[in-house]
């Protein structure tokens, strides 16, 4: 029985877990990705403490953070989705894809946002290198250039 389990492995998730561990919490941290969203990204310039990483660099950092703490905190790092959630009377049942499950009396969600793919020919070929899927974090780099902005709602048109 864990203490806490925490789903998503992102930067939120990641934090939630090293800050419970050090508090000594029994931690699990349930996650499809290490990474979340910043593994998709080549270049990161908004992340505190580095002016440019790459996002696959920041997801090392992630999970050798994890590593080095292993042995000292109560935090277990585990590459699996989720596909539910029941509650117990005094726990709660996590339940894997795989047909298992995990317990533990509190559940934190930090389940980030998974950008949706439009579909269109030769987008994968394209990822980074023209196609991003935040108009905030990328935008400034197609100052002055022609750009179409693709999303729903009023988001799309603030970005732009």
């Amino acid at each position: 029985m864990y203490d806490l389990i925490i789903i998503g492995g992102g930067p939120a998730g990641m934090t939630a877990g090293i800050y419970a561990a050090r508090k000594k919490l029994k931690t699990l941290i349930l996650t499809r990705d290490i990474g979340g969203q910043a593994a998709w990204s080549s270049d990161v310039e908004n992340y505190p403490g580095f002016t440019m990483i790459t996002g696959a660099s920041l997801v090392e950092k992630f999970e050798h953070h994890v590593e080095e703490f292993k042995d000292v905190l109560e935090l277990r790092l585990v590459t699996k989705g989720v596909s539910d959630i029941t509650k117990e009377k005094t726990y709660f049942s996590v339940h894997t894809g795989d047909g298992h499950s995990e317990h533990a009396r509190s559940v934190i969600i930090a389940g980030g946002k998974l950008p949706r793919p439009l579909g269109v020919q030769n987008e994968k070929e394209f990822l980074n290198r023209g196609v991003t899927y935040c108009a905030w974090c990328d935008g400034p780099l197609f100052a002055g250039k022609d750009v179409a902005i693709i999303g729903g709602g009023n988001s799309a048109l603030d970005a732009a």
